[in-house]
């Protein structure tokens, strides 16, 4: 089944890089469009000579390949295939020990709402078009606890018929070590989208970065936040659809039940695109008492929250 994922890949710096200055005129800027984590990439900087824009896309590119050889569900070279493939990932390195204990955080942070082990439950709403089966369900089911994941330096050990998933963080991860690597080459402020949306700096126009909120990506902003040095990751349950729906992608680990359609979307914002990334994941699954005791138990966590009858809920 083909899913049309919330998955927009850019990079747009309106920046001071360095002692590299903004050129008035000549050529600037430089784009690239392809794939990655399975969808659409697009990645855009301007403000710099071509030339020199053209090898921090090359940079951030190859950091962006880098890290789905370790988290694509896509690929079948990835490290995350071939654990789920195997139950086993010897030597798992740095980035997936990385992920995991971010997993970990948000895990305790949402009473276990946010648990990449749901993918079994995922796979069996897929195979059956948003309608699986009892059977298949309480097969699923069995499968999930990411408190039964064996993680250590050495290995990644999954139990029998368990399998990961970390579409629900990997983009926001992603985002930060981006966003990193550009700070590295000097980056001193933009606007750097990878699914996920990180604000680096000031805007040129002095304060935060203004970013539009929206339900959906295909979807006009009907809001606003201005951010700086932090980011923003935003969810709903109804953002995409096993079939025709009405089940959305985002699964409950408890009851093996889609998200209610209590929220329109949650916003998370937080200086870790990825934190913001995992949380408002689990946000969707929670209601207003549990997304305060999910607030309170992050620190710096803000979360913007619309429910179905237009109310506003921020903490």
């Amino acid at each position: 089944m083909k899913l049309d994922r919330r998955r927009f890949i850019g990079i747009t710096a309106g920046c001071l890089l360095g002692a590299h200055p903004v050129l008035a005129s000549g050529a600037t800027g430089a784009r690239w469009r392809g794939g990655a984590l399975g969808a659409h990439a697009d990645l855009h900087l301007v403000g710099l000579p071509a030339i020199e824009a053209e090898g921090l896309l090359r940079a951030a590119r190859g950091e962006i390949e880098r890290l789905e050889r370790q988290f694509s569900l896509y690929r079948a070279d990835s490290a995350l295939v071939r654990l789920n493939a195997t139950g086993i990932l010897e030597q798992p390195g740095p980035d997936m020990l990385e992920l995991c204990s971010l997993v970990s955080t948000v895990f305790q942070a949402s009473s276990g709402r946010f648990d990449p082990s749901v993918q079994p439950l995922w796979t069996a709403y897929a195979r059956a078009g948003g309608a699986p089966d009892r059977k298949a369900l309480a097969a699923a089911r069995a499968a999930i606890g990411w408190d039964r994941v064996d993680v250590t330096v050495d290995r990644i050990r999954l139990a029998p018929g368990a399998a990961l998933t970390f579409n629900g963080i990997a983009q926001g991860f992603i985002t930060d070590r981006v966003v990193r690597l550009l700070k590295a080459q000097g980056l001193e402020t933009g606007l750097v989208c990878l699914g996920e949306i990180a604000a680096v700096g000031a805007s040129p126009s002095g304060g935060g970065w203004a970013v539009g909120l929206a339900d959906r990506e295909d979807q006009p902003a009907d809001a606003r936040i201005h951010l700086q040095d932090r980011a923003v990751a935003t969810s709903s349950s109804d953002g995409t659809l096993f079939g025709a729906g009405p089940a959305g992608h985002i699964l409950d680990p408890e009851t093996g039940t889609a998200a209610p359609a209590d929220w329109r979307r949650v916003s998370v914002i937080h200086r870790s695109a990825a934190l913001a990334d995992g949380l408002s994941t689990a946000a969707v699954l929670e209601n207003p008492t549990g997304l305060r005791e999910m607030s309170n138990r992050v620190p710096g966590a803000e979360i913007h929250a619309i429910a179905r009858d237009g109310h506003d809920l921020i903490l």
